[in-house]
């Protein structure tokens, strides 16, 4: 079966705005509707240890009060269930790290390869506007966001935007064929890691594509900016 994302990504090919959009909205529907099914089913069977994984589908930001609730209710009644324990682990780093790349934080730095294998330093864009954009080439939704991108890079790199993409992919010629393919022409790297890339892990990036904007002095002023909310936001800093 094709997955949502590879649907997507073949949409955006045959330039199928219309089928686009039909996915996502199909998408996000889906998402709810489980989300919703879940909250049903805390209320009733509460503190079943089947809820360890049913909490993986609520919404990581807007049910965090809930998912910390259930999982401190499973801990309290199975003190010896290490998952719970260690998804309650991974949400507090994972709150940690978003205080340190919430809006009007400085964004970390790093270095990584890009594709000849030289070193590339987030902070040498300092005084310029970034687009720090994570993806990967067998990530469809990003395969279908890359003209976007793409369309707005050409519009606006003269006036002053540029962008670093990081790679989640473990192959290296996979990884240089969709930057050749897409016609990715700014700077990428990757430690070939996949999910484990440092960086990744470092901005706690847990779905791509991801991205974070940043102003001249390297601080985030949005994220995770993607179709049109990403063409208003440069047209807002940039002009038409």
């Amino acid at each position: 079966m094709i997955q949502n994302g590879q649907l997507q990504y073949k949409a955006s090919l045959a330039k199928d705005t219309a089928l686009e959009r039909a996915l996502t909205g199909q998408y996000d529907w889906l998402f709810n509707d489980m989300g919703e099914r879940v909250k049903l089913l805390i209320k009733m069977y509460p503190n079943t240890p089947v809820l360890l994984y049913a909490l993986d589908y609520l919404h990581p930001r807007r049910d965090k009060e809930l998912i910390a609730a259930e999982l401190g209710k499973l801990i309290k009644k199975y003190p010896y269930l290490e998952e719970a324990k260690r998804k309650q682990q991974d949400i507090a780093h994972a709150e940690a790290v978003a205080r340190k790349t919430g809006i009007g934080a400085t964004a970390m730095n790093f270095t990584q390869q890009n594709v000849k294998g030289d070193p590339v330093k987030l902070t040498d864009y300092r005084g310029k506007y970034v687009l720090l954009d994570f993806w990967a080439s067998w990530c469809g939704p990003c395969r279908a966001e890359n003209p976007n991108v793409l369309e707005n890079y050409e519009k606006y790199h003269s006036k002053g935007l540029e962008i670093l993409g990081v790679s989640l992919d473990d192959k290296k010629d996979a990884w240089v064929k969709a930057i050749k393919d897409d016609g990715l022409t700014w700077e990428h790297v990757s430690d070939l890691k996949g999910w484990r890339n440092v960086v990744a892990k470092e901005y706690n990036i847990r779905a791509v594509p991801s991205n974070f904007l940043l102003d001249k002095d390297g601080k985030i002023i949005a994220k995770d900016l993607r179709g049109e909310e990403l063409s208003r936001k440069l047209e807002e800093i940039f002009g038409k």
